[in-house]
């Protein structure tokens, strides 16, 4: 049957949906997804395929090299009209072979250009088909390439360059695979979807070779609509614990790989994409019914931010790496279009499909880089915006005033004062004899800050409001609690722990998570400088303070980013784009910031009844 074609725009564009005939006559869901490869992957091909002696190519060469045509140096760009401009440098020779003689050779080097037009064949396969060629300049001005000469040194190298092909059936096979993986549908729609994958078109763009992949999509069933999800069982909830942890292990390694041929300015806004994606899994475990299909919503969602910085991504890059950053992009794009155009197909991305997502970045991704280690990892501490180790007693910044700093302090946090406080669950009764000695020890805590010379002494005042204020919001300057009869560590649903509240998700391989819950000196001194990075790198960079013209804006900033993840940072003065909870944290924060000013640690009492 006919189906007739609509077209619509997805999602700024990046795919389009028509309509073509589907199974039982029923109208199908088109979606073409562009995918833009860099010319460092057509450059490999040609010399892969072509220029295979170090970058040179001999297209002719007779038994005594009376005859020979050399070329080399390719260089790849793009020309008007869709068109592929290759030039290189030509070195030939005619002449008439005469036994082992050659008669009256004419030897020419030069630099020519070849205008090729891509085409697509049928086997997934991209071609170059060579329209037009001339001279750009000769070695030696004065000598000129006769004609006769040049026609047959075209005769022998069109043919050649136009036999070089571009095969992206891997690309599609790999598609098709994921796709298998992650559709949990019926066997026999899922391998539908999968064989209808295929190159739809190819051109030469301004940024490279564009190619469209398409794909069919089956239409939603009459009536059909998005349901609640039930209360999960004992096995789905063992599913869905897998899942997220396949999530955090995979977008972790997929931000720390990214990361390595990035520039400073990309590497800053990966490492901040890894922290929302981190926030974002720590509420979705903090909610008290698990989302089954939440492992499809992170991904989405991180998605939608990673998608445009790998379109920024460095086009220096290896043409074999630029093809697997391709083919990855294009397998988010397609999982986002499928999605969105076809909601009732469902997206399963569990530990085996996110493997193989990772694998069509980098082949030999292993399992093991993929996991959840515990342990503190100085690469991600650094690519947080941290130094690679949290130092325990920093050595003195040369900052003004650093003399008068005591003894205690320059040494960093007291063990005794930590071992005073452990384990010592607060009540009403001796808040008076606790609150001076947890003040001790975050004063301590500050100190070891200001050591390092991260903060400037003009915003340290604030700084130093601000950590109180936050251990006072987080955890009324508790780190250990009474709970069934027994003494622990006060830890929130979302696996918040602490003083401080460090998130074991969030923070994972940046803090020791048996010492965040164990000590409360280094739980102090990890939200310290966790305050400091994000009033630094956060709300002092991006000039929340100028905002307003109020300088105590930097203190609601940095705590609306500790609290919810970097794209909170407005949070605080767009109260109207919030919602009554978080407005009522920033409410809460804010009295008690403004507590701190006036009267110290002793304004903490409010939250014994006093």
């Amino acid at each position: 049957m006919f189906c007739p074609i609509r077209f619509a725009t997805l999602r700024r564009g990046l795919f389009a949906i028509l309509c073509a005939a589907w199974a039982q006559g029923l109208c199908a869901v088109v979606l073409e997804v562009p995918v833009r490869l860099d010319l460092a992957v057509v450059n490999e091909a040609l010399q892969a395929q072509l220029f295979t002696q170090a970058g040179r190519a001999e297209i002719v060469r007779d038994a005594i090299q009376c005859n020979r045509v050399v070329l080399s140096d390719p260089e790849l760009s793009a020309a008007e009209d869709g068109l592929l401009r290759l030039t290189t440098r030509l070195e030939a020779q005619v002449g008439t072979p005469l036994g082992k003689r050659c008669l009256l050779p004419f030897r020419w080097e030069g630099v020519i250009e070849t205008l090729e037009r891509v085409e697509l064949q049928a086997d997934q396969r991209v071609a170059f088909r060579v329209v037009d060629s001339r001279i750009l300049r000769a070695d030696e001005q004065r000598r000129a390439l006769p004609g006769l000469a040049w026609d047959w040194v075209k005769d022998h190298i069109h043919p050649r360059l136009g036999a070089v092909t571009l095969n992206l059936e891997p690309v599609i096979n790999d598609l098709r695979l994921l796709l298998g993986q992650a559709l949990p549908v019926a066997a026999e729609t899922r391998d539908a979807v999968a064989r209808s994958l295929a190159v739809r078109d190819a051109r030469v763009g301004e940024e490279g070779l564009e190619v469209v992949v398409a794909l069919e999509v089956p239409p939603a069933p009459d009536g059909w609509q998005s349901l609640p999800q039930p209360v999960l069982s004992a096995e789905e909830l063992a599913r869905w614990d897998q899942a997220w942890q396949a999530w955090d292990g995979f977008v972790t390694w997929l931000i720390k790989d990214l990361a390595v041929a990035a520039d400073p300015a990309l590497r800053e806004a990966l490492g901040g994409l890894l922290v929302e994606a981190r926030y974002a899994l720590r509420d979705a475990l903090s909610r008290e019914q698990p989302d089954g299909d939440a492992v499809r919503q992170l991904f989405l969602d991180a998605w939608e931010r990673l998608a445009p910085l790998l379109r920024e991504y460095p086009d220096n890059l290896p043409g074999s790496r630029s093809l697997q950053l391709a083919t990855f992009l294009s397998a988010g794009d397609a999982l986002r279009a499928i999605d969105a155009a076809a909601p009732h197909l469902g997206l399963n991305l569990d530990s085996q499909s996110l493997r193989h997502l990772a694998r069509m970045l980098a082949p030999q991704v292993g399992d093991e880089d993929l996991g959840r280690p515990l342990g503190v990892d100085p690469v991600l501490r650094q690519l947080l915006g941290l130094e690679p180790v949290l130092e325990e007693a920093p050595a003195p910044a040369a900052l003004p005033f650093a003399w008068l700093m005591s003894p205690a302090h320059a040494a960093g946090l007291n063990p005794a004062l930590v071992e005073r406080l452990t384990p010592w669950a607060p009540s009403r009764a001796d808040i008076d004899r606790y609150l001076p000695v947890m003040e001790e020890l975050l004063d301590a805590a500050i100190r070891a800050e200001w050591q390092r010379g991260k903060v400037p002494a003009a915003y340290f005042d604030l700084y130093q409001d601000l950590v109180r204020a936050t251990a006072w919001q987080e955890t009324c300057w508790r780190h250990y609690v009474r709970k069934e009869g027994a003494i622990a560590p006060i830890q929130s649903s979302a696996g918040s722990v602490g003083l401080m509240q460090i998130n074991q998700h969030v923070w994972r391989g940046v803090y020791d998570l048996t010492r965040l819950r164990e000590d409360v000196g280094y739980n102090a001194r990890a939200g310290n400088e966790i305050l400091a990075h994000y009033l630094v790198d956060y709300a002092l960079r991006r000039g929340e303070h100028e905002v307003r013209g109020d300088t105590h804006d930097l203190a609601f900033a940095s705590y609306a980013v500790y609290n919810g993840g970097p794209r909170h940072l407005t949070r605080y003065r767009t109260p109207e784009q919030s919602n009554d909870y978080l407005r009522a944290v920033d409410r809460g924060f804010r009295d008690k910031y403004q507590a701190i000013r006036e009267q110290g640690f002793r304004a903490v009492k409010a939250c014994y009844g006093d």
